[in-house]
């Protein structure tokens, strides 16, 4: 059973930390530590070995300016047309 910090924002802490502790104990994941407001903070658990998952109730709990950057794709994109960006090296070739 793999160890998790939770990391939640000072704002409704109580509400998101209780969601997260929820879905910790669906996943049968132990709580390592519950991290309010640092971010680096959660990352050395992980880094430590403390914990193998960070644990947040929301994307909006995260800060946009975090790093690692983390962006989760949405299970429907937009109807338009995506264009993907070159290769380096095609760019290159020409």
């Amino acid at each position: 059973m793999p160890n998790a910090v939770i990391f939640v924002q000072p704002d409704r802490f109580d509400v998101h930390a209780a969601r997260c502790l929820d879905y910790c104990a669906s996943m049968r994941y132990e709580v390592a530590g519950l991290i309010c407001g640092d971010w680096d903070a959660a990352l050395r658990m992980l880094k430590d070995g403390l914990a193998a998952v960070i644990v947040v109730s929301s994307m909006t709990q995260l800060d946009p300016q975090r790093e690692p950057r983390i962006e989760v794709v949405p299970k429907r994109l937009k109807a338009r047309r995506i264009t993907r960006p070159r290769l380096a090296a095609k760019v290159a070739a020409r």
